[in-house]
């Protein structure tokens, strides 16, 4: 009973730490959204050269899209003529770090490991992108044109855009990663020994070298990491061994990796995999130096003191009653998809979905098409189900393959 009681009191403390930080992260994600669209991004970084390496490593970090969101994203980029190496910059800064997950590592880490964690996404992304465009400097992507979207100016319409991109698509996509990373950082913090990593993993590189190898097979994203690479540290992880996990965490995982293979080429992942590696084992060497040559405080949990409780109050509440509206919006979803599977409607199977994200993608993709209308997607089958007023089947399958996925 105690440990249970012990297990308890560690994930509400992680709850409560993070709740309002990852409140307005969101929040901020939600606006990026809303200002900064898509076709923004896309038109500054179709050139094979550093300018478009840099501009898609710095345009990814404060994007809100998780390591399986940004696959379609980056598929897109590479069809609308992003040279390789902007490709690969926008993989790996996009899910490393995000403005959820830097406010986290603020609440959590400190604003010292938060911004450092923004400097070394940047360059591990430059590195990665920079020596992907000097291996292929004969790069010709396929240039499609986008899918244009009408877009109401409404300010309400804007609003209520943002606050269903939110909670729908971007909070949709990590719920259940964030809900399982506070559950592991609760668990390692409540039965792990606070000097276990001093007695059994004192080296170093040792120590990074055991995270990274955890690292790159698992899914985990940057708002799910945080806690558990906190709750770690308070039990004596070197700050440089999980640095190298929040860095290879998220950019690294095996939906990742096949799609890299398939869409850039087998060279293009071997530079992708070493980057990730030789920077994050540098930068993590360099950090461990920064906290233990300047006696650097690695938490900074105490000061968050200074922020009003009921303001730590309502941030819990939120983020709580967005966990209860994802888990609504599940259920009705599921009875829905029953519902949908007895209608004569027509269907086509998606390759490549993996998360909520995906699915809105998709469903965004068919509801372009004019003569579709009440489409509905099966993420668990990839099935997409809508009704049509006239059978243009092949506009429908283009509009969905644009969108970076393909039909089975």
């Amino acid at each position: 009973m105690e440990y249970v009681q012990s297990l308890i009191s560690e994930i509400i403390f992680f709850f409560n730490e993070m709740a309002i930080y990852l409140v307005f992260g969101f929040l901020v994600a939600g606006l990026l959204y809303i200002f900064f669209p898509s076709s923004f991004v896309f038109k500054h970084i179709g050139k094979n050269n550093l300018s478009s390496v840099v501009k898609s490593s710095l345009f990814g970090i404060p994007l809100p899209l998780c390591s399986c969101g940004v696959i379609p994203a980056a598929t897109a980029m590479r069809k609308k003529g992003a040279s390789k190496g902007a490709t690969v910059s926008f993989l790996i800064s996009t899910p490393q770090i995000g403005t959820d997950s830097f406010v986290i590592t603020y609440s959590l880490l400190g604003w010292v490991f938060a911004v450092v964690r923004i400097i070394a996404s940047a360059i591990t992304a430059l590195f990665a992108g920079i020596i992907t465009n000097i291996f292929n400097r004969n790069d010709n992507a396929i240039v499609e044109e986008p899918i244009i979207n009408k877009y109401n100016d409404n300010a309400r319409t804007r609003t209520k855009t943002m606050f269903n991109y939110v909670q729908k698509e971007l909070f949709g996509s990590i719920a259940k990663y964030i809900a399982v990373g506070i559950l592991l950082a609760g668990l390692i913090s409540a039965f792990v020994p606070n000097d276990f990593f001093e007695l059994y993993l004192n080296n170093q590189f040792l120590s990074m070298l055991i995270m990274l190898v955890i690292a790159i097979p698992l899914y985990v994203c940057a708002t799910a990491s945080t806690p558990i690479a906190a709750s770690l540290i308070l039990k004596g992880l070197s700050p440089g061994a999980a640095l190298v996990f929040l860095l290879a965490g998220p950019a690294t995982n095996a939906v990742t990796i096949t799609t890299i293979v398939k869409m850039l080429g087998k060279k293009v992942l071997l530079i992708y995999l070493g980057s990730i590696i030789i920077v994050s084992f540098v930068l993590g060497y360099l950090l461990n130096l920064l906290f233990f040559e300047t006696s650097l405080s690695i938490m900074h949990l105490h000061e968050h003191e200074v922020l009003p409780e009921w303001l730590k109050i309502s941030g819990s509440i939120i983020l709580l009653s967005m966990f209860f509206g994802h888990f609504c919006l599940i259920m009705r979803n599921k009875l829905k998809t029953n519902d949908l599977n007895t209608m004569r409607r027509k269907s086509l199977e998606v390759v490549g979905m993996t998360c909520n994200h995906c699915a809105l993608t998709v469903k965004k993709a068919v509801e372009s098409i004019e003569s579709t209308s009440n489409v509905e997607v099966n993420l668990k089958s990839g099935i997409v189900f809508y009704n049509y007023t006239k059978d243009n089947i092949e506009e429908i399958k283009n509009a969905i393959m644009k969108s970076g996925y393909d039909i089975q």
